[in-house]
């Protein structure tokens, strides 16, 4: 009879795929193992244990991985990890040491085709971390656990300190195998010592039998429990269709320790114990040699580490700005119009008409009211709205959200595209050229078989390969963070390498404001300048807040209704009045046109009027156009009057002036080419989004936009050209770099192949070359920096 495909039937103890070639009492077991403990438990009368298992054909390592994580279904533990949630939506960051190659990534962030209930996931590669968007009412919190638990990433979860944890969970997990696996491997060699020097053969074959079962118990502790990472991922990779390196690294292990205990067994040899115990030994080294590294190379940036962003805060019944790193718990704070929600928190007073597209992608606000809970990341939308928080802030968070999938650019960067398509077929090409190395071997000299084939599984590793990128940028951005720019994420420098063509923005970008404003127009009283000054206090637009600070202080009046058009102007009730706030066109003004002037039009009721502010040009802005045209095409895109043109046509390619922002989009989609557009993070939303790079320039106050991939700090616009040659030369030390690991890749493959590489000298060399990238990318990218300054 033809025996049914294993995935029709499965393993009525353990749930596991099997065929019907083992049974009893009409069930179907995997192995002989396993239907031995079924009758243990039929004859002790206890199948009960059966009754709910083998209903749902659970595994019994999802059943271990369900009683671990049990106590995610209480549902105060599910709002301290959740770092959002809404009516169908939850959003939780998971620490997983297991995460540990490109491989892992891909695996990881492909998990919506995996499980449909997930929505989004986003792999942070040097912290370990993931953060995962996925529909609570088809899977909960405890159900995503186990899933990840079977993929091989088990979360590491502490809810009283969860960095400390992180640091716990690495260091003695990979510490201790390390000692395992290198007090076998020193042994190994010593019970292997009398074998290799014996030339004179004064050696009993008593005693080599005697040292050589010995070697054979040490290779236990280094197959079972110092190298069970590798077999645990290559077995998950296999599972779900992903070939991963830790497949070629599992299969050499297994050829050493399968040859070894044939020959020590068999009684023909001494196997090869000390190379598996060597292999294992240094392949832990090189990893863990990673992670103290990743640790080291900290690419964490929080908001103090841009420019002093802060905060309105209410104490003793007065607003102050205070810095975010100050906040704690239980403060009141004030949030505005197209503001930020800082933490964790609940409404106190105001209506919250809330966007958490930088959470959730999903862009349909939130009404919340007095009482209500609101979450970190969310933007607010209308009038001010006071909350009290519950949280204190975590900057990084912040940060990750002006990472999220849901601003992203639709173009891809090359490199690591390119990279990730190299580390999808990697292995399966290793695995090739393994088995024709161990079909050649056999016919010419069997006794090269597995040394080589073992030689070439263990040497080829893209572990060099995928260090290059994340070093390089990273070594990168942390130099660009202290030259006043401050990246979205490492691919901008890819993308910024690839500038063809520079598009300005004039005011605040090549001009800077200065202190004094003149007002032209009906006299405003005390009342009227209180309301107007309200008003102003709830727009986001640079502009206003730099009048609000100028406007002398008064008592705050509440706003009942709050409407703002971006680049144009605002609308805004208080205590009753209208008041409108904006450009010309904005309130069916005439402009006044001069010269280094900016214009302000206001409506307070039926009082009509405009404010004035000077500018000039930024020191050494001239020069910089000069020195960019060279290389470049120049653009100018300013929403301002002409009255300048004739001064700013010599140093461009291209002038517009009364620029909306919907022209400045438009003229980038009508171009072709790589464009880095340099303007107001608001104003500019639109055409910083659709460049190829987008900066943002920052001021004394500026407004958090996740349009932009930079933000420059205003006093360094000036280096710009510095910026670019760069990154440039990034690029260039990246494929480098590139062919280093290459290099490496084929002389070790051509002497594995060739049976001259024995399986411990590559697992010497695979470390070796991690290092040796590693330390040529710090080296060169720390060389150019010091040129940068």
């Amino acid at each position: 009879m033809e025996l049914l495909q294993a995935e029709d039937l499965k393993c009525h103890h353990c749930g596991d795929p099997c065929d019907e070639s083992i049974q009893a009492n009409d069930h179907h077991f995997c192995c002989y193992g396993c239907r031995a403990v079924y009758e243990l438990l039929d004859q002790s009368n206890l199948n009960q244990y059966y009754s709910e298992t083998s209903k749902e054909n659970k595994s019994l390592s999802e059943l271990k991985a369900e009683r671990k994580y049990a106590f995610l279904d209480n549902e105060d533990i599910q709002k301290q990890l959740l770092r959002f949630k809404s009516d169908d939506l939850s959003v939780v960051k998971w620490f997983l040491p297991g995460i540990h190659c490109s491989s892992c990534i891909y695996l990881l962030e492909h998990l919506p085709k995996l499980d449909q209930t997930v929505i989004r996931s986003e792999v942070n590669f040097v912290k370990r971390e993931v953060t995962i968007t996925f529909d609570h009412n088809q899977k909960s919190l405890k159900e995503l656990a186990v899933l990840l638990s079977q993929l091989g990433y088990a979360p590491g979860i502490s809810l009283s300190s969860l960095d400390k944890t992180k640091k716990q969970v690495s260091k003695s997990n990979v510490g201790t195998k390390v000692a395992v696996a290198g007090f076998c491997f020193g042994n190994a060699m010593l019970m292997s010592m009398p074998e290799y020097l014996d030339r004179n053969f004064l050696l009993t074959d008593d005693f080599k039998t005697v040292f050589n079962w010995i070697n054979f118990a040490l290779a236990f502790p280094v197959v079972l429990y110092a190298a069970s990472d590798y077999f645990q991922k290559a077995w998950k990779g296999i599972r779900y269709g992903n070939l991963n390196i830790d497949v070629p690294i599992a299969l050499g292990i297994l050829t050493l320790f399968g040859r070894s205990a044939y020959e020590i067994i068999s009684g023909v040899g001494m196997g090869y114990v000390d190379s598996l115990a060597g292999l294992v030994f240094f392949l832990l080294i090189g990893k863990w040699y990673q992670g103290k590294t990743y640790q080291a190379l900290s690419f964490d940036r929080d908001f103090t580490s841009y420019f002093p962003v802060s905060v309105t805060c209410i104490v003793d019944g007065k607003e102050i700005q205070r810095p975010l790193k100050e906040l704690k718990k239980d403060d009141v704070v004030v949030i505005h119009n197209d503001e930020l929600i800082p933490a964790d928190g609940v409404v106190v007073s105001g209506r919250g008409n809330i966007d958490y597209s930088f959470v959730t992608g999903e862009s349909k606000p939130e009404s919340r009211t007095e009482g209500q809970q609101v979450y970190a990341g969310g933007r607010q939308k209308g009038t001010e709205l006071s909350i009290t928080l519950s949280q204190t802030v975590n900057n990084s968070e912040l940060t990750s959200l002006w990472n999220t999938d849901s601003f992203k650019k639709k173009r891809e960067a090359d490199l690591h595209t390119w990279v990730d398509k190299i580390s999808k077929y990697f292995t399966l090409t290793i695995i090739i050229l393994a088995i024709t190395t161990g079909v050649f071997w056999w016919v010419n000299d069997s006794s090269l078989v597995w040394n080589s084939v073992s030689a070439v599984l263990i040497v080829a590793c893209p572990c060099a390969l995928a260090l290059v990128l994340p070093f390089a940028y990273g070594h990168a951005m942390r130099k660009l963070g202290r030259e006043g720019l401050y990246l979205k994420n490492a691919e901008v420098i890819e993308s910024l390498a690839k500038v063809d063509t520079i598009i300005f923005d004039k005011t605040g970008t090549l001009t800077t404001t200065e202190s004094g404003i003149n007002y032209w127009g009906v006299e405003l009283d005390q009342y009227d300048i209180e309301i107007l000054r309200s008003a102003l206090g709830n727009s986001a637009h640079p502009l206003s807040r730099i009048i609000y600070q100028e406007l002398p202080e008064g008592i705050k009046h509440p706003i009942s209704s709050f409407s703002e058009e971006t680049g144009k102007g605002f609308t805004a009730e208080v205590n009753g009045v209208k008041i409108q706030i904006g450009s010309a066109s904005y309130l069916n003004e005439t402009s006044r046109e001069r010269i280094n002037e900016s214009q302000v039009f206001i409506k307070v009721g039926q009082k009509r009027g405009y404010l004035t502010l000077s500018s000039s040009y930024r020191k050494g802005i001239f020069k910089m156009l000069d020195t960019l045209r060279k290389n470049y095409f120049l653009s100018l895109l300013s929403g301002d009057n002409d009255a300048e043109r004739s001064r700013m046509a010599p140093h461009f390619d291209d002038v517009y002036f009364k620029q909306r922002p919907i022209d400045k989009l438009e003229y980038i989609k009508e171009n072709e080419g790589n464009h880095l557009m340099v303007g107001d993070g608001l104003n500019d939303a639109g055409a910083l989004n659709e460049a190829s790079v987008g900066i943002a320039i920052a001021e004394d106050i500026h407004q958090f936009s996740p349009a932009c991939d930079a933000i420059l700090t205003s006093k360094k616009v000036t280096r710009i050209p510095q910026v670019l040659h760069f990154s440039k030369r990034v690029i260039r030390i990246v494929f480098i770099a590139f062919g280093i690991s290459f290099l490496y890749n084929i002389v070790g493959l051509s002497f594995a192949m060739s049976g001259h590489l024995t399986p411990l000298i590559s697992a010497i060399l695979m470390p070796i070359s991690s290092v040796t990238v590693v330390g040529f990318v710090t080296l060169m990218v720390a060389w150019i920096g010091q040129k940068f300054s």
